[in-house]
């Protein structure tokens, strides 16, 4: 029921940081006057951080959208680890439950 909750509060701060990606992703493609698949492709290389550096921003506008595309980026890695953190705890504590549940076989009491 927890792990429920979280996927579907998960999905709509994700959904949410997507369009704010996409938005930034228009707003570089525009400023830069770069292509929308370049637009793309720097978009994806700065919010994973890792920043190749073959495509810079030149403009402030641009400048501005990559540091929001960057920041944007450790925010929803730092959801998807936190989701994934979270499932795999729930789940241990289900098998750790479960198993000390049974009927112990050498209970001397």
């Amino acid at each position: 029921h927890n792990l429920r909750f979280i996927a579907y509060f998960a999905r709509y701060i994700l959904l949410l940081l997507g369009s704010i990606w996409v938005m930034l992703t228009v707003i570089f493609a525009w400023a830069e006057d770069q292509t929308l698949g370049n637009a793309i492709y720097f978009t994806l290389i700065t919010g994973m951080t890792v920043g190749y550096g073959d495509i810079t921003p030149v403009t402030p506008i641009s400048k501005a959208a990559s540091v929001a595309i960057a920041i944007v980026g450790v925010i929803t890695s730092g959801i998807y680890v936190a989701i994934a953190t979270r499932a795999v705890a729930i789940s241990i504590r289900g098998q750790r439950l479960t198993r000390d549940s049974r009927p112990k076989q050498y209970d001397l009491e």
